[in-house]
């Protein structure tokens, strides 16, 4: 349900609120400060936000891994108050998709996440929120995190596809979700051999991450290798395969809006590959891939726009279109 900034923070002896940092449905970012430190607080604002299932990821990264990520200090289901990042804020951590190093370094980024999270889900899923906790709370850190399992990955897509569908279907544009759930049926061997799961972050993209020069003061040199010094915006989290995960960052950042693929789009790979390696058939199961998360964009597109209105049509038509071929190609190919 939508939240308050306000109530947000209440559990805080000391709150203020600096700013806002974002507003695009169906959340809210705010700078504020709690009990002295600097910190940003993010809010529901609408039915489709899943602001605990962020939190507990960001947790999970946090307390279980080396990545640098906001310190989660309060989550409930519509609300989270984490660290503030000062590598988010720097001057040069903008990501060019058209830069090899940068594409690079994004690649193997994204890998050390997988990495650091295998082995850690017996079972594909999506993150829930266990145990609300907030300053002074106690209780096992452990608790905090739920993933609602599936048998597999297959079944996972196709409720994943499905709920979109739902949401869809109110708005008139169930099509594309419809084919690709026949996809799901008529192929539950689409997606053999993508691998185990890890926790995949769903939404990588260059406003969501920051690099710095390895090394510190006066040792940074300008040809140091660029390291991941922020990554953030967990909302769209799963315990996934990481061919998912790979593939929903190289379609917006290293692909075109005609979905032709950028020159970068070989060094994100090998920055990922840099780092482990991806599974035998990643390229054969790429349309299977494909058709789920382009069912995912037509949900954000109406969601961020407050609907699917003349203006995103030519872009919505465009994305249910390619979904419906790439659906209609692995059907015919069958294996």
């Amino acid at each position: 349900m939508p939240q308050d900034v306000h109530s947000a923070l209440e559990a805080f002896e000391r709150h203020e609120i600096r700013a806002q940092l974002h507003d695009v449905p169906p959340h809210a970012v705010y700078e504020v400060r709690v009990d002295g430190r600097r910190a940003v607080c993010k809010v529901a604002r609408g039915e489709t936000a899943d602001v605990g299932r962020e939190a507990v990821a960001m947790d999970h990264v946090d307390r279980h891994t080396d990545l640098p990520v906001p310190t989660v200090l309060a989550a409930d289901e519509d609300a989270f108050v984490a660290t503030w990042l000062d590598a988010l804020a720097g001057e040069e951590t903008t990501v060019d998709r058209d830069d090899p190093e940068d594409a690079r370094a994004l690649g193997a980024g994204l890998a050390r996440l997988h990495d650091a999270t295998a082995g850690q889900f017996p079972r594909p899923g999506v993150p829930r929120l266990g145990t609300p906790w907030g300053p002074g709370s106690a209780g096992d850190p452990d608790d905090r995190l739920a993933v609602e399992t599936h048998r597999d990955w297959h079944a996972l897509a196709r409720a994943v596809v499905s709920a979109i569908r739902d949401y869809l279907v109110d708005i008139g544009w169930a099509g594309p979700a419809d084919e690709v759930l026949a996809l799901l049926d008529d192929r539950p061997d689409l997606f053999d051999g993508a691998g185990t799961p890890v926790l995949c972050h769903g939404n990588v993209l260059p406003e969501h991450v920051a690099f710095e020069r390895s090394g510190s003061g006066d040792t940074v040199r300008s040809d140091a290798p660029l390291e991941l010094a922020a990554l953030v915006d967990f909302e769209h989290a799963l315990v996934a395969p990481a061919e998912y995960d790979y593939w929903r960052t190289a379609i917006p950042c290293f692909h075109t809006s005609d979905l032709d693929p950028r020159p970068t789009l070989s060094a994100f790979r090998a920055g990922y590959e840099s780092v482990r390696s991806l599974p035998l058939g990643v390229e054969r199961r790429r349309e299977g891939w494909w058709a789920v998360i382009l069912v995912t964009y037509l949900l954000a597109l109406d969601v961020q726009n407050g609907g699917i209105g003349p203006d995103e049509r030519p872009r919505a038509r465009g994305i249910a279109a390619v979904a419906g071929e790439l659906a209609d190609a692995v059907r015919s190919r069958r294996r």
